[in-house]
């Protein structure tokens, strides 16, 4: 099962893919939370990685409609302006935040999800 990455900025979904796919995990990448969501509820990830702005909502909006479309798996927040505002509302959510500068970090949010592999 794939490790989904949801972020508009290719860098940022080219460099996590390479470091998840270097740790053994399978990726795929959305540019959107609309294609996201399009891949439920067919798609069986094992995690989603979404960040809070993308261009046609954000992250948590992105997450409460995979939820409602059917989407169990953990679901990880990033983003590269955590402000206090953002930190709230994905506390609220329930969902670890991550911020972008994230290698080791975002590393350890998926390990600390448990068996992914």
């Amino acid at each position: 099962m794939p490790i989904f990455i949801v972020d508009d900025d290719a860098a940022i979904l080219s460099s996590a893919q390479f470091m998840l796919e270097g740790e053994g995990y399978t990726v795929a990448t959305f540019e959107s939370g609309s294609k996201l969501i399009a891949a439920f509820p067919q798609a069986k990830p094992c995690c989603i990685v979404i960040d809070y702005v993308l261009p046609d909502m954000t992250g948590l909006d992105a997450y409460e409609r995979v939820r409602s479309s059917g989407g169990t798996a953990p679901v990880i927040i990033i983003t590269g302006h955590p402000s206090a505002a953002i930190r709230e509302k994905v506390r609220q959510a329930g969902l670890p935040l991550v911020e972008k500068a994230f290698v080791e970090d975002l590393l350890g949010a998926i390990e600390a999800i448990g068996p992914l592999h």
